[in-house]
């Protein structure tokens, strides 16, 4: 098995590349068991999916990343709020006691007394096309003693409505000036989006790394636990072999040199447990008093090994990475930011038409039904005109927005590089593991068949206790070491999942972005 396996992974047979038959040791075909003294009703027995959907509800990264994508969505109902309809409500009152103007209005040495009692209720709205609309209905009431006055007590109400349509600045027949705003904040939603997918890919990569950590450091303390009862067994046997006359008492000191410090590397792998444990814990953001129950991942590691092309793989990335999709935002952003600097360059030409309605009585019933019957009209048309000739800082502006947009451009260009650049890599990595998983295996093979004929050596007394700890040292190692590159492969595996983007997907992870 280790030979074809070997044979596969050396000689890049381009059409398997689904499947590679892999027998695991019988060491890694169970769950690792957890060090003694360890309260079994106690363990949490976790496995990797349920790891994932704890990261990605209870992670601090992920939930700072979901209020920043919270406030940019309600970014885009204030921008929007300049479209809303706006009331507004005034009264003012006056009064002024004065010598007439006019013989007309008093005679000499008189005092004029005016009052006067003002009421506005307007209502204006722009619309997305940059059109503004307002309705004003005014009312006046005002009295005076002058002889110049219409009646000693007037009503005067008015009704006007004016549209006002810039027609250069400010507009733009796809409307997209005069919604820029709009525009603006809904792709800065969209790139806040696309950031919490960065952040989850982040997560999911971390709490997968985590996950196989505490397993790797299960499984080493198992390999240094059997590591230990071949240092004890050999004891043993050693004092038997003493005992029989066979080997002189000084072999005793290596056998118990050699479990001496078995038992140092199998405390120095409790404590990594622990380590391990902590550091996904933190990612997994368990609550405080959770911290002291032991974890016992539940997923073996297995090894399936495939090839992959970087050039097939880039093409994925391309289509799926969200940090391209929110340099693409960027580049629209800035395309935006160029037609608003050209259209601010043009003269602004606003075209105001302005309808109204009048009413006059000496009462108020009366002023309004004057005004319901339209017997006094108005209207007016008026053309504002703001240029400014030499156009200079306009002309800059729109240089340095083009700049931008440039720039955004090459920024891209040269994040497509850094993807490529990680595909092949991550690409290479997975090769690599896999090949290393391979000679891992041979190696331990070997490794076991060398411990097995130094045994048989030393219980013919050709072999010593110092050949046979060596022996076991390499098996332990071996051992170690194709666990390391079994891990090192799903490693591997989940970066090119991320180098091409496809983590979130194959790991059947949606992400609920109205959270």
């Amino acid at each position: 098995m280790v030979g074809s396996l070997v044979g596969w992974m050396l000689g890049g047979d381009a059409h398997a590349d689904d499947e590679v038959a892999y027998e695991p040791p019988d060491f890694m075909k169970e769950a690792p068991p957890l060090p003694a003294g360890v309260d079994a009703g106690a363990v949490w027995r976790l496995d990797l999916v349920e790891a994932l959907r704890l990261a990605m509800h209870q992670n601090l990264g992920i939930a700072i990343e979901r209020q920043s994508l919270q406030i940019a969505r309600l970014g885009i109902g204030v921008v929007r709020g300049a479209f809303e309809p706006q009331l507004t409500l005034s009264a003012d009152h006056s009064r002024a006691d004065s010598p007439p103007e006019t013989l007309q209005a008093g005679g000499v040495g008189e005092i004029v007394t005016s009052t006067s009692q003002d009421w506005t209720v307007a209502i204006a709205q722009r619309l997305e096309t940059g059109t503004r609309l307002e309705l004003d209905f005014f009312n006046n009431r005002s009295r005076s003693t002058a002889g110049t006055a219409v009646e000693p007590l007037n009503y005067r109400s008015a009704l006007s409505l004016s549209v006002t349509q810039p027609l250069l600045r400010g507009f733009s027949t796809d409307l997209v000036v005069p919604r820029i705003d709009v525009l603006r904040a809904e792709l800065g939603s969209e790139r806040e989006r696309q950031q919490l997918m960065v952040a989850a890919v982040d997560i999911v990569e971390r709490t997968e790394d985590a996950y196989w950590d505490v397993v790797q450091a299960l499984y080493r303390y198992d390999l240094q636990r059997r590591s230990r009862q071949r240092a004890e067994d050999q004891l043993a046997l050693t004092h038997r072999q003493i005992d029989a006359g066979l080997l002189p008492p000084s072999d005793l000191i290596a056998a118990e040199s050699t479990l001496a410090s078995r038992r140092l590397q199998l405390l120095q792998a409790e404590q990594e447990i622990e380590a391990a444990s902590d550091r996904l814990r933190a990612i997994l953001n368990l609550p405080r008093e959770q911290w002291s129950r032991p974890i016992l991942p539940v997923d073996a590691p297995r090894f399936v090994a495939g090839t992959r092309r970087a050039e097939d793989m880039l093409a994925i990335a391309l289509a799926n990475r969200p940090e391209l999709a929110q340099l693409d935002i960027d580049l629209r952003a800035e395309a935006l930011s160029v037609r608003k600097a050209d259209n601010d360059r043009l003269p602004q030409i606003d075209l105001r038409v302005t309808g109204s309605l009048l009413g006059q009585d000496a009462t108020y019933g009366g002023a309004l039904d004057e005004l319901r019957r339209a017997d006094a009209h108005g209207y007016s048309v008026l053309v504002n005109l703001v240029w400014t000739p030499l156009g200079r800082a306009a002309r800059a502006a729109a240089e340095i927005e083009r700049a931008r947009l440039r720039t955004a451009a090459l920024v891209r260009e040269q994040a497509v590089q850094g993807v490529w650049l990680a595909v092949r890599d991550a690409v290479r990595t997975q090769r690599s593991a896999a090949l290393q998983v391979a000679a891992a295996a041979r190696f331990r093979a070997l490794a076991a068949e060398s411990l097995e004929v130094e045994q048989r050596k030393f219980l013919n007394s050709t072999s010593s206790n110092f050949i046979v700890a060596q022996r076991q040292e390499e098996l332990a190692g071996a051992q170690l070491a194709e666990l390391t590159a079994v891990l090192g492969h799903k490693k591997a595996t989940a970066a090119l999942l991320r180098a091409t983007g496809r983590l979130l997907a194959e790991r059947g992870i949606e992400l609920d972005v109205r959270r």
